[in-house]
């Protein structure tokens, strides 16, 4: 079976992933992300920011390790300490985050402050070649200095991060911004289909959002990891509307993914898992108002349905 879904898989990948200049998405593990992300790294010529929760990817440590003997700037903010590296670690700059009140769970990357990795995934050879996520690439001067930006504010300690709206994109970071208000605001607004795929959901009342959109007509399609939603209240809650099409995944990768589309036009992905410990942690929050790239998600959503 893995062989065939190995093999299946970039059948459904081969259209473009190219949906204007500045915006492409990648998917883990169709594609490989790691280079991809890489191939970017080692066009760095100023700076290189990471904020992740971990960081276990030797090739990346390597990388980064010969970009700061050149001369860039290379500073990686951790939740916990790197692990499963066996390069020494002499000129990048590396500190981890120390707040008791918060996790850092955002996970990106902005490149000279122009090129940005943002999503679900974990910098991890597990996250990034093993799980199912989901990875926006921004090629946007205004995004990657508002990322700069944010990332040295959690540098230096502070949890005050800014927020960006131009007519596509909206750009949040919890805790300074309710994400789980604004998910259920735009969940709240859904006119025909809502359709999700989350490694953690444990919110009560983003569920409740999703179960009055259903009861008003919303077709309702969700996936949740299993292995993070053994008992979740969530799933039983929403599983026992038989209209609402709601299944755990059945394979062994997590699907790691934290994303919604709402009527095929709107995405919301980023770290932020549907939790109530979310709105207290550090976590992006990524709203994508473009229909074709609702479309892609959407396609991706039913590989995940009928794979997964």
């Amino acid at each position: 079976m893995k062989k065939f879904r190995q093999f299946f898989i970039p059948l459904l990948l081969l259209q473009s992933i190219v949906y204007c200049s500045d915006i492409k998405v990648y998917f883990s593990p169709c594609q490989k992300v790691d280079r991809l992300i890489i191939n970017r790294l080692l066009q760095a010529k100023k700076s290189v920011y990471i904020a992740t929760y971990t960081f276990g990817w030797s090739d990346g440590f390597e990388t980064l390790e010969k970009l700061s003997r050149k001369g860039i700037d290379v500073k990686i903010l951790l939740q916990f300490p790197q692990e499963n590296v066996s390069i020494k670690i002499t000129q990048t700059k590396i500190k981890q985050w120390d707040k008791k009140s918060c996790h850092l769970h955002a996970k990106f990357i902005v490149i000279d402050e122009r090129y940005v990795f943002v999503g679900s995934a974990n910098f991890t050879e597990s996250s990034l070649m093993w799980d199912s996520n989901n990875i926006v690439f921004f090629n946007d001067g205004n995004i990657g200095k508002f990322f700069a930006k944010n990332f040295l504010l959690l540098w230096s300690g502070s949890m005050d991060c800014n927020t960006y709206k131009d007519q596509v994109v909206e750009i949040y970071f919890s805790p300074t911004t309710d994400c789980a208000q604004i998910i259920r605001n735009e969940i709240g607004k859904a006119e025909k289909n809502i359709k999700f795929a989350m490694f953690s959901f444990t919110s009560d009342s983003i569920a409740e959002e999703i179960c009055k959109v259903g009861l008003k007509g919303v077709q309702i399609y969700g996936i949740f990891e299993n292995s993070q939603n053994p008992a979740s209240n969530e799933y039983e809650f929403l599983k026992r509307f038989h209209f609402f099409h709601i299944k755990k995944d059945c394979f062994v990768e997590n699907i790691h993914d934290k994303f919604t589309i709402i009527d095929e036009k709107i995405v919301l992905t980023g770290s932020f898992n549907y939790t109530e410990s979310a709105r207290k942690n550090i976590e992006t929050l990524i709203i994508i108002r473009k229909p074709d790239v609702a479309t892609f998600y959407s396609k991706r959503w039913k590989y995940l349905w009928l794979w997964y």
